[in-house]
């Protein structure tokens, strides 16, 4: 980086950086080549539900079948894309239901059961597994860090828990942007766009508000804790893959609102696994937005030269550095990266 090193960090490391994970991140865990079931990815995830159901004998076997059986019927690039799935099978529910005025909501079926499909395979390919690699470069964060997660595993909760223990830090709503942090914990906030496992949805004075439901850190190992889709219909607490989230709706509106206010303050920006599909057109909007077009360091580190393209052509202006996978990030950091300077 030569001089741009010294204008941007006269103390030779970013102090405010942001993490983005994508799904790719979660399938690029230290464990992935343990065997089992690996995290899905949009392309794979029927493939892997396939299999899911076929060693499933519980509660959940019925709607890992009714889904798979309703996907099965659509053409074979339906198959291979769960949004495109998903969205087509919402959206044929919900047109049928209005026309012929049907007042059991055949589409909250369909949220349901795939959110429970969601859950089933985040709980086979996790666990209460630890990632290292999500270790390794969270130790590094503190409180002015920020942590974007796209997923709804609970992979980052896991990599930061030897660090908050260390650190003293109980698991409490102001670790996900949920509540103010009046204690000054020294961990970053981690705020999942698209909603997280362990949440549910309440009503509080007719307005609903995001409860987390581990309530400690040591509760994570205890349970897999992927219950998520214990809530009810489209009170489900995450965003699955409509491609219109309204995220202007609360409590939604609260937690983009606060990445949004991190991100304008960020210094770097390391990008995991997210490949920005083109589809997610408020999540392009939303960086497009809250970035602009300041020269700061971009790290993206994913194996497809495409998505290392699509962030690249987003932001022009950028320091830009492309990594295969986390592994090369590790071997040859930028020099701003703290974890050479500790």
């Amino acid at each position: 980086m030569g001089v741009d090193q010294a204008r941007l960090f006269p103390e030779g490391v970013a102090s405010r950086v942001a993490l983005v994970l994508g799904a790719g991140a979660s399938r690029g865990v230290s464990y992935a080549n343990e065997g089992g079931i690996l995290s899905p990815l949009d392309a794979d995830f029927f493939d892997l539900l396939q299999r899911a159901a076929s060693e499933t004998s519980d509660s959940d076997e019925p709607a890992l079948k009714h889904v798979i059986k309703q996907v099965q019927k659509l053409s074979y690039d339906h198959w291979r894309s769960m949004e495109r799935s998903f969205y087509t099978l919402q959206l044929r529910a919900y047109m049928g239901a209005k026309l012929t005025n049907d007042d059991d909501r055949p589409d909250e079926r369909v949220i349901k059961e795939f959110a429970q499909c969601v859950q089933v395979l985040l709980r086979k390919a996790h666990g209460k597994r630890m990632c290292l690699h999500h270790m390794r470069l969270l130790r590094h964060f503190r409180q002015d860090d920020t942590v974007i997660s796209f997923n709804y595993d609970l992979v980052p909760e896991r990599a930061l828990k030897p660090v908050a223990e260390e650190r003293g830090v109980p698991l409490e709503r102001s670790l996900y942007g949920l509540a103010p942090n009046k204690s000054g914990h020294d961990l970053p906030v981690l705020l999942k766009l698209h909603g997280s496992s362990n949440w549910k949805l309440t009503a509080e004075r007719g307005a609903e508000r995001i409860e987390v439901r581990t309530k400690s850190w040591d509760q994570l190992d205890e349970t897999p804790g992927y219950r998520g889709h214990l809530g009810e219909g489209s009170a489900f607490p995450i965003f699955l893959p409509f491609w219109d989230k309204r995220i202007e709706r609360r409590p939604w509106l609260n937690l983009w609102r606060t990445a949004y206010e991190r991100l304008t303050n960020v210094e770097a920006i390391i990008v995991w696994g997210y490949s920005l599909p083109p589809t997610d057109i408020k999540a392009e909007q939303f960086f497009t937005l809250a970035l602009g077009e300041r020269q700061l360091p971009l790290c993206v580190i994913d194996p497809s030269e495409q998505t290392r393209r699509r962030w690249r052509q987003l932001f022009p202006e950028a320091l830009y550095f492309p990594y295969n996978c986390i592994e090369h990030f590790f071997g040859a950091p930028p020099r701003w990266w703290r974890e050479s300077g500790t």
